[in-house]
């Protein structure tokens, strides 16, 4: 399923972990290099995801996701499980490696554009315990459900027969 290089990985995370770079200034760099737009935002948005992700068994005892959740075209939210997304599963390899060999800088600077690490982050910052909460996964929302599973169907509008009763 749309396999993204570990070359373009690597670079995805070279951006993503130069400093505070704005989010225009990682599309535009991104963009630069991913073979199509699609491409380049699975890569922004899921390589963070990924880093957060190695990230949270060394913050405390908690439940990980397993799943996140996608966005069709009718509207509606589907969860699909994390290996329907080759890049998070690609990229949290990279970061684990990462977070062993100790690079910390990268590693923090990527990790912290995580969705799963914000919450957690609260409640260490109030004072309270991680131990026992179960995480939820990353929302994706730029990246249709339909991309994930080609048989999610959007939900026809009402036309034809309905529109004609309903006037």
């Amino acid at each position: 399923m749309h396999t993204i290089s570990a070359e373009l990985i690597q670079r995805t995370i070279a951006l993503l972990g130069e400093g505070e770079r704005r989010d225009t200034e990682i599309e535009i760099g991104v963009a630069r290099f991913a073979p199509d737009k699609l491409a380049a935002r699975r890569l922004i948005d899921w390589i963070p995801e990924a880093f957060g992700y190695a990230l949270l068994p060394h913050v405390g005892e908690m439940t990980l996701p397993t799943t996140f959740t996608a966005k069709a075209k009718d509207g509606t939210w589907r969860e699909f499980a994390f290996d329907r997304e080759p890049v998070f599963g690609q990229a949290v390899q990279v970061a684990n490696q990462m977070y062993r060999d100790n690079p910390r800088g990268v590693f923090s600077t990527v990790a912290k554009r995580s969705t799963m690490l914000a919450p957690v982050n609260d409640l260490l910052n109030t004072g309270r315990s991680v131990k026992g909460v179960k995480v939820d996964g990353p929302v994706i929302a730029a990246i249709p459900a339909e991309f994930y599973d080609p048989g999610v169907k959007a939900a026809k509008p009402a036309g034809g027969f309905l529109r004609k009763l309903l006037g």
